[in-house]
């Protein structure tokens, strides 16, 4: 048997603990392995000092103590300004002209390559953002389509791939309505104009609008490299929910995220097709449930995920 899938944890959730109270947290459900943030908000890492070496030794300090590893280092709203907007959807993170949005979110892609390499880290999760949601529709007469997206990431993210090559450091994207790549045909379409780069596959963001959880975990052979999980509930009635965590990925109806088994999601299936799929790199828990205690959710996920993988070698039927 190949190596197993290893659980793993991303850390934002724990950013209010700083990043020793979140390493220990990560350590007390028996996880050693990390997605890092390397974003200002979470101050996790000083996002002023992502490329600097006293910086990668001070964190590296902190992860041998905790015993544990980074396998990707992520960074989702610096990142964001390189694509845009680059309106007040984006001021909280920098306000400024586009130019300097995008200056911003440039180095914040580098910094966070850089930390990966620094750390040992084999990807870099980067989320450029979107220059014109207006490319999901047809226009009539216009040839403008989401490929004219897809074309902007690869000139966007051209130093960032070239500082991962020069690194050993893999760029991964993930599925989001924000983001360049937010189903399964946009992703493939990046993939193919960006050889180099992998995928982070999280269903339960492709299942808020309106994809198949079981059939998105198909397909992607070796550009896979990382895996998300959380569960989703999604509101079918007419009235607005009441409760907390609800929002809307687009114009469809409003969803939630929650932690694994307290969803709809089927991750039975999900892990049983990963495995199929010789999928054998790490799922990371990603806990987003806004109605139960951060700690107890991550447990919850983590605890679901490792009674559906193998605990060592099947035997098969030996009866």
């Amino acid at each position: 048997m190949n190596e197993p899938i290893k659980v793993g944890v991303c850390l934002a959730a724990l950013s209010p603990m700083g990043l020793r109270g979140a390493l220990a947290t990560a350590a007390g459900v028996g996880v050693d392995v990390v997605d890092l943030p390397a974003d200002r908000s979470f101050g996790l890492v000083d996002a002023d000092r992502l490329a600097d070496p006293e910086h990668h030794r001070e964190v590296s300090a902190l992860l041998r103590v905790a015993r544990a590893r980074v396998g990707c280092v992520s960074n989702s709203r610096d990142t964001q300004l390189a694509l845009g907007p680059h309106g007040p959807h984006t001021d909280p993170v920098l306000a400024g002209s586009t130019g300097d949005k995008r200056a911003y979110g440039q180095r914040a892609a580098l910094g966070t390559v850089a930390l990966a390499a620094a750390l040992g880290a084999p990807l870099a999760r980067l989320m450029l953002g979107v220059p014109d949601l207006g490319r999901w529709l047809s226009w009539w007469g216009s040839e403008v389509s989401w490929r004219d997206n897809v074309s902007a990431w690869v000139e966007a993210a051209a130093p960032a791939l070239d500082l991962a090559r020069e690194s050993g450091v893999r760029v991964v994207v993930e599925p989001h309505p924000k983001q360049v790549v937010y189903d399964p045909a946009s992703a493939r379409a990046l993939l193919a104009a960006a050889p180099e780069i992998g995928l982070c596959l999280d269903v339960a963001n492709l299942a808020a609008v309106g994809h198949d959880p079981v059939h998105a975990a198909r397909g992607w052979g070796d550009r896979l490299a990382a895996v998300h999980a959380k569960d989703l509930q999604v509101w079918r009635l007419p009235d607005d929910p009441r409760g907390a965590g609800w929002s809307r990925y687009g114009p469809g109806p409003p969803i939630r995220f929650r932690a694994l088994g307290c969803g709809e999601l089927p991750w039975a299936e999900i892990v049983a097709t990963l495995l199929d799929e010789d999928y054998r790199g790490v799922i990371y828990v990603e806990h987003e449930d806004t109605l139960l205690p951060t700690e107890q959710g991550i447990a919850t996920s983590v605890a679901a995920l490792r009674t559906l993988l193998p605990a060592g070698a099947p035997q098969g039927r030996t009866w």
